[in-house]
């Protein structure tokens, strides 16, 4: 199917963004609404259900994306993340103290010539991931308050965010300052803001986006194979409730200095596990980035050398 999946941010709840919209490199759009029913358990009406009606509708999903740098601080900005200069051509990224940048997301069906939107989206969790031969993605989970069909394809201004992609050859991964890129198959970062979505008795969709518990930020590696030494000094560290800093990098491979790193000041062992026992043998691990007092944040953000997009 050839379409677009398009993304406005909003300028506050309750006001869609469609007259300009960023494009994505989404590999999927998965915002499709999903309804409940509620049906009657009164008595009387022999083996039949007696009435029923539509009770909800859930306008929530994933879309995953190919990010370039652009896109990616569009979508951080989504998650909570809101920039500031660094210096002189540097943009870093702290987070909000409320999630509340609220989208609009949209797929434009160009083949059936058609627009459907949802409104009032905020981003519930963000996770960047690169493995071997990848490109590096980013998949926002998003919750919803409106969703809307039009009978003919979008035809506002699309913003095209087109810069160089991010692939797993640009990444380098640092434990305690050591680089251990050369050991490592995959990473995923997750930065989970534990959102949920709360109805009203006057409408079938989210009247409000709550967040139910306090926001997590993890980390999971897995390695090329086993490493003895890694495995016990993560369990060291598991048992006496040690931390430990970890550095993730992004670059453009054109241009190694044009970089996004990700740094979490405060990382916890939370499982450290042997794989593929019965083949070669490996090794996964799973970290917990805790805040920090110092940078008032569980990661410190940095796009190095960079104009924002915001």
């Amino acid at each position: 199917m050839n379409g677009e999946v398009l993304i406005g941010v909003q300028t506050g709840k309750g006001t869609a963004e469609t007259n300009t919209m960023s494009k994505v490199n989404a590999t999927d759009y998965g915002i499709t609404p999903s309804t409940d029913s509620t049906t009657s358990e009164a008595l009387g009406s022999g083996r039949f259900v007696r009435d029923g009606f539509l009770s909800k509708v859930s306008v929530e999903g994933d879309i995953p994306v190919e990010v370039n740098r652009e896109q990616l601080e569009l979508l951080l900005h989504g998650a909570g993340y809101t920039g500031a200069v660094d210096g002189l051509a540097d943009w870093k990224l702290s987070p909000t103290d409320t999630i509340n940048q609220w989208l609009t997301v949209g797929f434009n069906d160009l083949d059936n010539n058609m627009f459907e939107y949802a409104v009032d989206c905020l981003v519930s969790s963000l996770s960047i991931s690169t493995a071997i031969s990848a490109f590096v993605t980013a998949t926002i989970s998003l919750i919803g308050m409106d969703h809307k069909t039009k009978n003919t394809k979008y035809a506002n201004t699309i913003k095209v965010l087109n810069s160089e992609s991010l692939i797993c050859l640009g990444a380098t991964i640092k434990e305690s300052g050591t680089d251990i890129t050369s050991k490592i198959e995959s990473i995923d970062m997750t930065f989970d803001n534990k959102l949920e979505g709360k109805q009203a008795l006057n409408s079938v969709y989210y009247k409000a986006i709550t967040q139910s518990d306090r926001g997590t930020t993890t980390l999971g590696l897995t390695f090329n194979e086993f490493d003895k030494d890694s495995y016990l000094a993560a369990n060291e560290l598991l048992l006496k409730n040690g931390e430990y800093e970890v550095e993730v990098v992004f670059a453009l491979m054109s241009d190694t200095t044009k970089t996004i790193s990700f740094v979490f000041p405060r990382c916890k062992v939370s499982k450290n596990e042997r794989t593929d026992i019965s083949g070669s043998g490996g090794l996964s691990k799973e970290l917990e980035a805790f805040y920090d007092e110092t940078i008032k944040s569980p990661v410190s953000i940095l796009f190095k050398d960079y104009t924002s997009i915001m």
